[in-house]
């Protein structure tokens, strides 16, 4: 095989001619503060300061540097953790704070990699999370001492033994913040209520009477509620704020202790130290209070409606200029002052421009509005939908849609419904990380769409998400796993086509199931079967462009089919059926670009016709035309990396591009110096590409050819 006929088979093989890739950041210099979603302290923190010397005792003088803050939920662990952070941030040389409510290693993969430095390097590990906690412990290991993690939330004893068996020798001061109780007797250090004095300082730094009656109501009410500091801070500031529901301090305060509150069948419980002295019942208490507070009565109809969207999204800080793209509102400001007006009600948290709901009040608010959630929810669904739009495997918004992602799986979570809208949410989500190279991410999305789509039966996206996990393995380069989930992709169509024969997208979706089979078995060099697998894509396509000429997508799809079709016999070296189906690609693509010529991926497929022509023309002989085809890739690919520089697959067509006119040159026009010229312009790309994108082994391979070549001329 000639060097032309070896790179030709690579490129055309690979996956950038399908999802695109772009390479994460570049490890440099690290910040002080890698990551701070809840160091903020709030203006009502009070006392405890004997606490914050035991704990930073438990940090500083002991080997294991652990301390595991444990409380009932509204105790002030996550205060407490926040004010350490703000008092000893500036004795530690990197400090991070990590909400963990979805696991501690999962949180360390998903918040840590940027910070750090680390996507590229996580990348080469997407399918083994493992290895990608290995990779991120020994960065963190090495960096200089002193540094502090806070583990904020931790309330899995799984979690919290996972994190310790994955991560010892870690060296940094950890403080974990949990419900979690007698997991860890040395290192454990439980939070109680607050003293009474300190209890009554900090109702009153919200609400007092001047009243002989005051005091004891306070006292009889601070029994109640177990000196529970959340709830002492609601129910102060619903007084404050005149108390909508009509209550009087005592008329409650009666109902509390004679009736006990008011719950369903479906209130959380937690056990309490507590819990016996208000109701008699070793049972949630703490949560049973909250929800009696939280009663949505306090609020109108408006505050209830924003506050229910705000809980739907994960229970975490929110900025206000990421809110205003998702919910709905007369102006920024208006919803700067609604959200303040939830914040000062108690019922939110406000720190420098964001906002954050407690999770026991998340679940609570959720559970109250269980009727309406999808009514609440659809519009910020529609919204982030939006965010995450894409041009077939190009994100639209790869540059912006990045404080978005991490929403999408609390959101649809929290929904808890079967919608084709998060579905589709889920597909958007994909691309997205595709087209920014975040490989591990990608596979963890559609991996939770497939567990999403059984659960509700979806079967049409069910496919959809196997032909993605298809192609993300793919891109991994683990074929065989690659291939197992394109039969399934393939099974699924069939079933769906079977059922319902005059459904066209249906039809589409098998036409398309078997491209995913011949590409995979052609990457085997099972060349046969691949050339059965896109004979049925083609005559599958043609009969739906046949039957709906005017459908962009059916004659895109032709378009494919042929290139499909004549890369495999070209292969095969049957080049003459391989140019007619070359120039059927060409053709097409070039009409769908003229019709839409802002389409990115028709603008790309073009290109790749071109590309296509350029080496067949030049295989049999025509070495003017192969010679323009290749000029007009290399233009087209050259306007798509300026418009995209992000977009790997963009940068690497291009490199493509400038090494086939290269080798025009230097093998057929006999112009050696233009030649040197094209391929070390390929070969400045390539070594871009291996730096920033290094688990992508073609980049590697494609350097080493165009080097071969360069020394070849020297």
């Amino acid at each position: 095989m000639t060097m032309a006929e070896n790179i030709h088979n690579q490129f055309n093989n690979s996956v950038f001619n399908n999802p695109v890739f772009q390479s994460g950041g570049v490890a440099g210099k690290l910040e002080h503060v890698l990551v701070a979603a809840g160091a903020g302290v709030p203006d009502s923190f009070r006392g405890r300061e004997r606490e914050l010397e035991d704990i930073r005792t438990l940090l500083t003088t002991r080997q294991s540097a652990l301390a595991l803050v444990n409380a009932e939920g509204g105790m002030g662990k996550t205060t407490l953790a926040a004010k350490y952070w703000q008092m000893y941030e500036k004795d530690y040389q990197h400090v991070a704070w990590l909400f963990c409510e979805k696991g501690i290693l999962t949180a360390l993969r998903d918040q840590l990699p940027v910070p750090l430095g680390l996507v590229e390097t996580l990348n080469q590990y997407a399918d083994k999370p493992d290895k990608q906690v290995q990779v991120i412990k020994n960065a963190m290991a090495n960096l200089p001492k002193d540094c502090l993690l806070v583990l904020d939330n931790a309330n899995e004893p799984a979690h919290i033994d996972g994190f310790l068996q994955m991560m010892t020798g870690l060296g940094w001061h950890v403080l974990i913040t949990s419900r979690c109780s007698d997991l860890l007797p040395d290192a454990e250090y439980r939070i109680s209520s607050l003293p009474p004095e300190q209890a009554k300082d900090l109702f009153r730094s919200n609400y007092t009477e001047d009243t002989p009656e005051f005091e004891p109501l306070l006292d009889r009410f601070l029994v109640a509620v177990g000196y529970n500091t959340l709830c002492i801070e609601i129910f102060s500031k619903n007084l404050r704020e005149g108390n909508p529901l009509g209550y009087t301090f005592e008329k409650f305060l009666g109902q509390l202790e004679t009736q006990g509150l008011f719950l369903g069948e479906n209130s959380f419980e937690i056990k309490s130290d507590y819990a016996r002295q208000v109701v008699g019942e070793t049972v949630s208490v703490t949560d049973r209070i909250i929800d009696a507070l939280y009663h949505l009565d306090t609020l109108d109809q408006a505050e209830t409606d924003l506050l229910t969207t705000f809980a739907l999204l994960p229970a975490e800080n929110h900025a206000i200029l990421v809110l205003k793209e998702l919910i709905a509102a007369e102006s920024p400001a208006q919803l700067k002052r609604a959200l303040d007006a939830l914040a000062r009600k108690g019922w939110i948290a406000a720190n420098a421009g964001t906002y954050r709901i407690s999770p026991v009040v998340q679940k609570i608010v959720l559970h109250r509005n269980k009727e309406r959630l999808w009514e609440l929810g659809a519009p910020v669904v529609e919204r982030l939908n939006g965010i995450f739009e894409n041009e077939g495997f190009h994100s639209k918004n790869i540059t912006t849609a990045a404080p978005f992602a991490e929403l999408v799986f609390g959101l649809v979570d929290n929904l808890n419904t079967g919608a084709n809208e998060l579905a589709d949410l889920y597909h958007g989500l994909w691309v997205y990380y595709n087209a920014n190279g975040s490989l591990a991410k990608s596979l963890d999305t559609v991996e939770r769409s497939c567990t999403y789509c059984n659960r509700f039966d979806l079967k049409f996206y069910l496919a959809t998400s196997y032909e993605k996990l298809g192609e993300t393995h793919s891109a991994l380069g683990n074929l065989d796993r690659a291939l197992a989930y394109f039969e399934k992709y393939n099974q699924l169509e069939k079933e769906l086509y079977d059922s319902y024969p005059q459904n066209i997208s249906f039809k589409n979706g098998l036409a398309i199931s078997y491209s995913k089979l011949g590409s995979t078995h052609s990457a085997l060099g099972n060349l046969d079967r691949a050339l059965t697998y896109f004979e049925q894509y083609n005559q599958l396509e043609k009969e739906l462009y046949d039957s709906y000429p005017q459908n962009v997508s059916f004659k895109n799809g032709l378009a494919v089919s042929s290139q499909y079709l004549g890369d495999t016999h070209s292969v095969l070296g049957n080049l003459d059926r391989a140019l007619t189906y070359f120039q059927q690609y060409n053709q097409l693509e070039k009409e769908l670009y003229e019709a839409y010529p802002q389409n990115v991926e028709f603008k790309n497929f073009l290109a790749i016709s071109c590309q296509f022509l350029g080496g067949t023309h030049s295989a049999l002989g025509n070495l003017d035309r192969a010679l323009t085809y290749f000029e007009q890739y290399n233009q087209l690919k050259k306007e798509l990396y300026e418009a995209y520089p992000q977009n790997v697959t963009f940068k690497n067509g291009l490199a493509i591009s400038n090494y086939k006119l290269g080798e025009i040159n230097c093998d057929h026009l006999s112009d050696r110096p233009k030649a040197k010229a094209w391929f070390q312009q390929a070969e400045a790309l390539w070594l871009e590409l291996v730096r920033d994108a290094p688990q992508y082994a073609q980049f590697q391979q494609f350097l080493g050819i165009v080097q071969q070549d360069l020394a070849a001329l020297e």
